[in-house]
């Protein structure tokens, strides 16, 4: 075989190779409708302004309400989402230990003009969120 030849089906195998490895990254990329969207890291990151709120009661500042309604806006329509959220607030929550203030916990969506439709608590059981 010439080289040319050769090198030419290098040049294939290797061009194949690269877009079956773009595609899969793609596909990798797409979300999976069934599973929930959100992380924890999101959920860290909108109520982690709220953290003084929760263990010191008073009033949320408004940097904690601004991520309370962000978290509820990522959740509103994913049920799966919503469950995603409580687990890792609950997770959340476990931090704290006993400096957390439970009244804090379940009035902080109230406390920031959400209407979440359900209570969370530290004993919520996340899977039973509509």
């Amino acid at each position: 075989m010439s080289p040319i030849i050769v090198k030419l089906r290098d040049s294939a195998g290797i061009c194949m190779a690269v877009n079956v490895l773009a595609m899969a990254c793609l596909l990798m990329m797409l979300p999976n409708l069934g599973d929930a969207a959100i992380s924890c890291s999101t959920v860290t990151n909108d109520i982690g302004g709220c953290a003084t709120y929760l263990v010191n009661g008073g009033s949320p500042s408004g940097a904690c309400c601004s991520g309370v309604k962000s978290l509820y806006g990522s959740t509103v329509s994913s049920r799966a989402d919503r469950i995603t959220a409580c687990n890792c607030i609950k997770s959340l929550a476990s931090n704290f230990g006993s400096s957390l203030k439970s009244s804090s916990v379940s009035g902080l969506p109230k406390a920031c003009g959400v209407n979440l439709g359900y209570t969370i608590s530290l004993s919520t059981n996340c899977a039973s969120i509509p």
